[in-house]
């Protein structure tokens, strides 16, 4: 599965802690940029923006990442960088 300009999103099946992912512009806890994935007992995730760049400062949580997939593998806006 791929955005509307044919790039293939992340798959979360490939994901490991400590990849780079890049988001795109539809997340609001976080700016478009890259970000390093994390881990816990819940599942991987990236850390929100939290106060560091308004308009964002209403996060300052986890972005737990099997909720950008709807189909259980592809995570919409969700790019693998390298």
């Amino acid at each position: 599965m791929h955005d509307l300009n044919g790039r293939p999103y992340a798959k979360l099946s490939e994901l490991k802690v400590g990849d780079q992912i890049e988001l795109d512009r539809g997340f609001t806890c976080h700016p478009p940029g890259v970000v390093v994935v994390k881990g816990d007992d819940r599942g991987l995730f990236f850390d929100c923006a939290g106060d560091r760049d308004p308009p964002y400062g209403l996060f300052d949580e986890r972005h737990y990442l099997d909720g950008q997939a709807d189909d259980g593998e592809h995570l919409i806006g969700v790019y693998l960088v390298g």
